[in-house]
């Protein structure tokens, strides 16, 4: 079996690839701010203030950002599973036992929705976490291939896609790749597509001991 940061690369890989095809085929993406879909309860990790805003100066000096959706600060999460289904009453003693979530960053990519930063699991805490929410009361269990992917959605496409927005993601794929990032808070959310602060009931926070 190939390493984790094998696979998940070709997995960014693939939705890059998906993400050409279907615009190709299909016209742009769009997006409606005021009807987002939701709302979903689900696991997440928010991003570190200080991370968040460089990720956000990044994508704000990128070109030909008009159209599209700007994720603010507070908005940059981790999905670590929806858990819409799930019987939650196990949770908070299941969460008891995790220790925080390590990644390094790889980079930004597209999905034929947004743009990403794709993130490659440190260790195997992110695949043990999701595989024992899986096993929560009315899951239904999430597919093998997606347990170490995790990404930070930044900007949520509506309209054409600029060549010049494409090209500068590509040659600054190596910008913001590398580093460690270590979350040890998840929050369980109730919240609509783009989580928007003013949307988005926090239900329960959990501290992670680190490493």
């Amino acid at each position: 079996m190939l390493p984790a940061p094998v696979l998940a690369r070709s997995a960014f890989v693939g939705l890059e690839v998906d993400a050409r095809i279907r615009w190709r085929l299909h016209g742009p993406p769009s997006f409606d701010e005021t009807a987002p879909a939701g709302p979903f309860t689900t696991l997440v990790a928010f991003l570190p203030q200080a991370f968040a805003a460089q990720l956000l100066d990044l994508i704000g000096a990128l070109p030909a950002l008009a159209g599209h959706y700007r994720y603010q600060p507070a908005q940059l999460h981790v999905t670590i599973r929806n858990l819409d289904d799930a019987d939650l009453d196990e949770l908070p003693a299941l969460l008891a036992g995790q220790r925080s979530i390590r990644f390094k960053t790889d980079g930004l990519g597209f999905t034929r929705e947004t743009l990403l930063l794709r993130l490659l699991a440190a260790d195997s805490n992110l695949k043990r976490l999701r595989i024992q929410l899986n096993g929560l009361p009315g899951m239904q269990p999430g597919r093998r291939a997606l347990r170490e992917l995790a990404f930070v959605n930044a900007l949520r496409l509506s309209g054409p896609v600029a060549p010049q927005l494409r090209r500068t993601v590509k040659q600054q794929r190596t910008t913001l790749a590398g580093e460690e990032l270590d979350l040890d808070e998840l929050a369980l959310v109730r919240t609509y597509k783009v989580g928007s602060p003013d949307r988005t009931k926090v239900l329960g926070r959990y501290k992670l001991p680190a490493h």
